[in-house]
């Protein structure tokens, strides 16, 4: 139902108040529909009970569909409008696979509506929708600006660079999604497991966003002049700078992440609103001057406030002991660093022989501080212990 209100008032929007070329009425038309296949989307059933790997299938699957399409089908710039086609229909293949086990699995029928019951969750939807909403606004909003302010080139140029950033960041989705139901089950249940997964997905954040935004940083020249080609000459000035943006957004999931379990979805609500009130102000200020360089720094700024804000509420929880894991992961990262920067200097390497040499720079170089550490520390306490032996 309240897909359908969205959908409604996406095509109302979309008649009255969107540009009148066909091409742009139609994305949005065809994008829209991405809210009537999410309305029978099970993931969350498979999620909660902690079933990932049938998410994960029915996502590589969906994957290869939409790949297929794209690859096929798209060719030149009035191809545009089959990129939304083919997200809509690998969704609803995904949806799909996992609606038809989840008949069988959970036992699922057709909807009945209970008004009764509403009261029970209707607010926390209602809560946590509009926050889905201020989200979406804080991390799309820079595009439709840049459209509206600057030139068409600029949008796509912006997109393209964004869309390698947000492919970089899907680790965050991932750990998110393992994370969360093991925050949900052991908040009130078991405090010892609820701190010891805090501390597991702190560590897991930071070893991955870190080399990610490192190795990024360094190799957006290559990376973009490999995937987009000359056409896009000038994203890798982009790519380069919204690579920085992996560590506010990491700080963001992980601070935010604590929020819904411990029954805070109005404080998470005025996190992701703060981050979408200072995204459009600093928009406004900055994009007709700068362009595309200025939304991607009001991306970052918002992602920060977000971080912050969500940090600022969860104060009074157990937070998890993140030097260790930020003093390994920024000594491995600077070897990588420092090696691929040496390699580039000396030999022309392919990117991908780069970055696949930079992971298993970064993964040696993580073992071996690892093991330091861990030898230093046991060597401290048996000193401190004194010749008693430890306490």
């Amino acid at each position: 139902m309240l897909a359908l209100i969205s959908y409604v008032l996406l095509l109302i929007f979309t008649f009255a108040f969107a540009p009148r070329d066909w091409l742009t009425r139609l994305l949005l038309i065809v994008t829209g529909t991405s809210f009537l296949v999410a309305a029978v989307d099970v993931q969350w059933l498979y999620i909660g009970n902690s079933k990932m790997w049938r998410v994960s299938s029915a996502t590589i699957l969906a994957q290869f569909v939409y790949m297929a399409i794209v690859l096929s089908c798209v060719r030149r710039p009035a191809d545009a409008w089959i990129v939304p086609v083919g997200v809509t229909t690998s969704a609803i293949f995904s949806v799909f696979i996992l609606l038809r086990r989840a008949r069988a699995d959970f036992d699922i029928g057709m909807p009945q509506y209970m008004p009764e019951e509403w009261s029970k969750f209707l607010p926390i939807c209602v809560t946590l929708g509009i926050a889905s909403m201020m989200s979406m606004i804080y991390d799309q909003i820079d595009t439709v600006m840049l459209r509206y302010l600057r030139s068409e080139a600029e949008v796509g140029i912006y997109v393209a660079s964004y869309r390698l950033m947000a492919i970089s960041m899907s680790f965050l989705g991932v750990l998110a999604q393992v994370f969360f139901p093991l925050f949900s089950g052991s908040t009130k249940t078991d405090a010892k497991k609820n701190q010891q997964y805090v501390q597991w997905m702190a560590n897991n954040t930071i070893a991955l966003a870190l080399p990610i935004a490192a190795g990024g940083f360094l190799l957006a020249g290559p990376i973009c002049a490999l995937v987009m080609g000359a056409r896009y000459a000038g994203a890798d000035h982009l790519l380069r700078w919204l690579m920085l943006n992996l560590l506010s957004g990491s700080a963001a999931v992980l601070f935010s992440s604590r929020l819904i379990p411990h029954n805070r979805e109005r404080q998470y609500l005025w996190s992701v609103a703060a981050g979408a009130l200072a995204n459009i102000l600093l928009n406004l200020v900055f994009i007709p001057k700068y362009g595309a360089i200025a939304a991607v720094f009001t991306t970052i700024a918002a992602q920060t406030t977000v971080a912050l804000m969500a940090y600022y509420f969860t104060r009074d929880l157990h937070r998890a002991d993140i030097a260790r894991p930020l003093a390994v992961s920024l000594l491995a990262s600077g070897i990588m660093a420092a090696a691929l920067i040496g390699i580039e200097r000396v030999a022309h390497l392919h990117v991908v022989i780069l970055i696949v040499g930079g992971a298993a720079i970064y993964a040696v170089s993580m073992f071996t501080t690892q093991m330091a550490w861990k030898q230093f520390v046991d060597r401290r306490h048996v000193v401190t212990a004194g010749p008693g032996g430890p306490e």
